[in-house]
This record gives C-alpha cells, sequence and structure tokens, in this order.
C-alpha cells in the first residue's frame, strides 16, 4: 500500500495514506457482521438487461457514477420497460479513473465524480449513453428547507460533454437531459421530450415512469429492511453498529477504500444513513440550512443514533 511516512525530530513517526481496501490483515476472515454498504451496492445494480432479442430500441449505457450509486433502479427499469438494453459501466477501480482523467478539466473536484465511466462505454461499442443532470432529488423529508443536490451531480455530464471530444464523434448520442426527480408528472413530458429520437409515446413514457418511481420505493424499501436486520442482528448477538454517513457513491468499494469492511473486522455491524432515517424523524426547521437532500437524511440518522447506546455515527 502506498504510504506517506512522516518522522519527527525526536524519532517518532506519523504514517498516512494506507488506501487498502482490504482494510488491515490481509489474511484475516471476512467478517460475518452485516454490512450495509456491500448489501446496497450490490442490492443496486442486481439488475439483468434485456436480451438483444427483446431489445425493441437498442442499446443504451449508463456510467456508474456519483448518484446512479441510487438512482439506477429507477433509471434502470425507466430504460428497460421503454425497450433498451441498458448497458452499466463496469466496476470502479483506479486504472479505470486514469483512463479518463484527460477529459477532467481540474485536478479539485471531487474523486468520485472524475469515476465518469464513459471511456469504458465507449470501449465496449455503445454508442448511446444517458448521463443526465439532477437538480432535484425526490422530496422524501417534508418541512425541510428543499431537496437540491449538489452542483456537482447536477451538471457534471455539461462537463464531461465539454471535455470529452469522444461525445461528439459521427455515430454517438450523447445524452446529457436535465430531470426533477420530484416532479412526477413533469417527468413522463421529460422523458417524451428526450427520448422523441426513439419515437417514444406518451402512454409508454407514463408506464415506464409509473414502473421507476414503484421500483424506486422498493428499493429504498429493501435497504430499510435490511437496516432494521442489522438493528435485530446487533440485538440477538449484543454487538455494536456504526452509521456510517455519507453520499451515495460512497457505497462504491474504490471510493470508501475499505472502510466498511475494516469496521466489520473490529466485530462492528455497518448500516447506511438511509437504512435508519426514517426512524427518528426531527423536528424542524433545523440550526442548519437544510436543502441537500443527502444531508437531510445524515441528520435524521443522527437523531436516530442519539436514542440508542448501541450505535454511533461516522460521517
Amino acid at each position: 500500500c502506498k504510504l506517506t511516512i512522516t518522522t519527527f525530530q525526536d524519532g517518532s513517526r506519523y504514517v498516512t495514506g494506507n488506501r487498502c481496501e482490504r482494510g488491515g490483515d490481509a489474511k484475516k476472515k471476512r467478517s460475518d457482521r452485516p454490512n450495509l454498504y456491500d448489501y446496497k451496492y450490490k442490492r443496486c445494480f442486481a439488475y439483468r438487461r434485456l436480451t438483444d432479442k427483446n431489445a425493441t430500441r437498442g442499446e443504451i449505457g449508463i456510467p456508474r457514477v456519483l448518484n446512479m450509486y441510487e438512482n439506477y433502479p429507477f433509471w434502470f427499469t425507466l430504460l428497460t420497460s421503454l425497450g433498451f438494453k441498458v448497458m452499466i459501466s463496469g466496476r470502479s477501480s483506479h486504472e479505470l479513473f486514469e483512463t479518463g482523467i484527460e477529459s477532467i478539466a481540474s485536478e479539485n473536484i471531487c474523486y468520485p465524480a472524475k469515476l465518469v465511466h464513459i471511456k469504458w462505454l465507449l470501449s465496449k461499442g455503445v454508442k448511446t449513453i444517458f448521463y443526465p443532470c439532477v437538480s432535484y432529488e425526490e422530496n422524501l423529508v417534508p418541512n425541510t428547507d428543499n431537496h437540491y443536490n449538489c452542483p456537482v451531480v447536477a451538471n457534471y455530464p455539461v462537463v464531461i460533454g465539454a471535455n470529452m471530444p469522444e461525445l461528439r464523434e459521427e455515430g454517438i448520442r450523447y445524452m446529457r437531459p436535465y430531470f426533477n426527480m420530484a416532479n412526477h408528472e413533469l417527468m413522463v413530458d421529460r422523458i417524451v421530450e428526450e427520448f422523441a429520437w426513439a419515437n417514444v409515446t406518451r402512454e409508454e413514457a407514463e408506464t415506464a415512469v409509473k414502473a421507476a418511481y414503484a421500483e424506486n420505493e422498493v428499493f429504498k424499501h429493501d435497504v430499510q429492511m435490511e437496516g432494521l436486520k442489522a438493528l435485530a442482528y446487533m440485538k440477538e448477538h449484543d454487538c455494536r453498529g456504526i452509521v456510517l454517513a455519507g453520499r451515495p457513491y460512497h457505497i462504491d468499494p474504490e471510493i470508501h477504500h475499505g472502510i466498511p469492511d475494516m469496521i466489520n473486522s473490529y466485530g462492528l455491524c455497518v448500516l447506511t444513513e438511509d437504512s435508519v432515517s426514517h426512524l427518528a424523524p426531527l423536528e424542524r426547521p433545523l440550526r442548519v440550512n437544510d436543502q441537500w437532500m443527502y444531508h437531510t437524511r445524515l441528520y435524521a440518522a443522527a437523531n436516530y443514533v442519539k436514542t440508542r447506546d448501541d450505535l454511533d455515527l461516522i460521517q
């Protein structure tokens, strides 16, 4: 592992930068404690695409990036309902990150945003790429100041489009439409507009959008049920748990650098903030400007953690 070792004048040393995704001893047996990060990652992408025969509208690629670590069930269901064979880019790795680094205008934008996976899709021959800009997430918590996505999630597909000449080559269709996930009716209009090139009818769009929101609910419910199972496990085995709170992309093993597995190895259960955030609603207004969807969830999870002696929270 790549380490930074600082040696001081008195001979003491301080070590930083251990990015081993195994987290500690590589020979150590994998923990059997609940790990919601592992569960959510697998559950989010556990979908089977249409066969070529059934994909009446051909292939469409989605990069495994940013809010797709939570919204993929929605988009997969919607696009599959419209008759597309959905191609998700491969698992993140540092090698994949390096293949896309030239398309990034600046070195200071957050690391997860660089894993755009677009080059991977192009290398597999995918000609149509769907990478939506999502300004607003669904408004799942009432009485908050707002339910924005961060500017990177909301606008990064535009940055990629401007910095990758490959996406402007003949035969490549790069879709980066803006959507408001909270407005169900407008979503139908937007799908009809954006997929006019594929002759998607309003009736098809209505059916697809309805199925997508339904699957989105099922996915979120499954994560919450798994959270309840983890809490029950903690009670049964008299052990502690950590609510590891972050953004959707933190469930990616390349991005979280094995932190959930390391926590597991100490005999602790690992929960995501969205697996418990519904269990102790907060009284609002808060002392902070509560306008970011994923932070709203984090505050609610923290509120639940403080009601229990066997849970701690790490952001």
